[in-house]
């Protein structure tokens, strides 16, 4: 015996796209989790620097990529975020985005998912 199932309004492409961005949602949410983190780590500083931590979800990016970022390049602007993180020549370094991120990095997945 064959049965044959017809499944009415079927539409892969809109069901991708769905998932991709629930998964995009889920994660920009551990994205902020890492920025926020990232902000409270940020040493002594006049909130330029903690102010500067942003999530940016790429638009157009095949790879679906959300970023965290620290600095500014505008006049002004706390352009000294990366000689904060790896430190200088003079300066040793006082990472915050690195340890941000690999303390938020376990629970990813499960933010991903829903929570």
């Amino acid at each position: 015996m064959r049965a044959k199932i017809t499944l009415k309004d079927w539409a892969p492409g809109v069901i991708t796209t769905q998932i991709e961005n629930k998964a995009m949602d889920g994660l920009e949410r551990a994205g902020e989790r890492i920025a926020s983190m990232a902000r409270g780590l940020v040493p002594m500083d006049t909130g330029a620097l903690k102010g500067s931590i942003r999530v940016r979800r790429l638009a157009g990016d095949p790879f679906l990529n959300v970023r965290v970022y620290a600095g500014s390049r505008e006049k002004g602007g706390a352009f000294y975020a990366h000689m904060v993180e790896y430190g200088t020549v003079k300066m040793g370094k006082k990472p915050f985005l690195r340890p941000a991120l690999d303390s938020v990095k376990g629970n990813v997945i499960s933010t991903i998912e829903g929570g």
